[in-house]
């Protein structure tokens, strides 16, 4: 029996943010060399529904799963949708993978530029994410044109109305150290030392409040992982999981 990981995406992402992380499970499945059942892994991508905030969007959750209990992989705005989630429905999560994301609030100045983004694409006709800003989102190193060319792929199939949405629901958010510290779950942080988007010293107070908290820090300043390094996140979630019943 497969280990299910549910996806939650970041924002103006979808199903393509995991294509190279399915690809390695594929792969890794195929292989004579992984034999451990307990190593395998199946993915459910889950769409972010539009329109609602962090407390609808954990209702919907509630809703949305069958099983008693369920392992969530979040990325950015997902891996915040899934710790708040895990502080609402504690009984419901097994345990949280968070990659690129510090569950508190936004920066003065990430509020001020989303606030920006959305007077500018409700007053203007949207033209989609730019190259210099999906160049932004990865590590400095990084030349691979595919990986911008699937940010904005991203981006043009999800559209404005999305964008709006997102930018309009998902920008006031709590600050949720003090909930998770004292959750009883296992969780796994996994981001780039030194990706802006990231609060390191808020992960570090929550692995120094609750000894279930665990940080995996990886090299350079990408915040796309699930597309930069899904190899080394594929591997750190079998590990993960295999310590997780």
């Amino acid at each position: 029996m497969k280990n299910k990981v549910y996806l939650l995406p970041g924002t103006m992402c979808n199903q393509r943010l995991w294509h190279k992380l399915f690809t390695c499970a594929k792969a890794d499945f195929a292989s004579k060399h992984s034999s451990e059942e307990q190593a395998q892994l199946e993915f459910v991508h889950i769409p972010i529904p539009a329109n609602k905030n962090f407390e609808q969007l954990a209702s919907w959750l509630n809703e949305y799963f069958q099983e008693d209990k369920v392992y969530l992989l979040g990325f950015s705005l997902g891996g915040y949708l899934a710790s708040y989630f895990a502080v609402n429905y504690p009984n419901r999560v097994k345990g949280l993978f968070i990659v690129g994301n510090s569950p508190c609030t936004l920066t003065p100045q990430e509020m001020s530029q989303r606030q920006e983004l959305l007077n500018f694409i409700t007053a203007n006709k949207y033209k989609g994410v730019s190259h210099k800003r999906a160049l932004q989102l990865l590590d400095s190193s990084n030349e691979d044109q595919e990986d911008v060319k699937t940010i904005k792929k991203m981006d043009s199939e999800l559209g404005v109305d999305e964008l709006i949405s997102q930018m309009t629901f998902t920008t006031e958010r709590d600050d949720l150290l003090q909930a998770m510290s004292l959750l009883n779950i296992p969780m796994t942080f996994y981001y780039s030392e030194d990706d802006p988007l990231v609060n390191v010293p808020w992960l570090l107070e929550l692995k120094s409040n609750n000894p279930n908290c665990h940080l995996v820090t990886t090299n350079g300043n990408g915040h796309m992982l699930p597309l930069e390094k899904p190899e080394e996140l594929q591997l750190l979630l079998k590990k993960t999981l295999c310590h997780i019943t």
